[in-house]
């Protein structure tokens, strides 16, 4: 009897698994969101994601340095449709990366690296 009990359990369990992981991720992230990789010497103080149709950077979105070997997840919250944005890195001896154009609905990830004027 108790047997029966936790393979019922279990083979529930299994079932119901697959389940959650298609309503609760794909509910919240937005294709866009991105994870901002520092594999440089520098922190990178600051970061600005601006679409390229604009003149202005914004505000920086960083709630904390990134440091050597450590990434940051960057998300969306607007309604826009577009794809295509620069990304800015400022380091912490003042040096900057830009990446232009960058396509963020077809990417995971984009890495900063070098001493400034390099990325991926």
């Amino acid at each position: 009897m108790f047997f029966k009990l936790v393979r019922h359990t279990v083979l529930a369990t299994i079932l119901a698994l697959p389940v959650v992981p298609l309503t609760n991720q794909n509910a919240l992230a937005d294709e866009r969101d991105f994870l901002v990789y520092n594999n440089n010497e520098l922190e990178i103080t600051h970061l600005y994601v601006s679409s390229i149709y604009s003149k202005y950077w914004g505000s920086n979105i960083l709630n904390s340095d990134i440091v050597n070997g450590s990434y940051d997840l960057v998300t969306f919250s607007n309604n826009s449709n577009n794809c295509t944005y620069d990304v800015k890195a400022i380091y912490s001896n003042g040096s900057y990366d830009v990446m232009r154009r960058a396509d963020l609905c077809s990417t995971y990830g984009i890495t900063f690296y070098g001493h400034g004027g390099e990325h991926q």
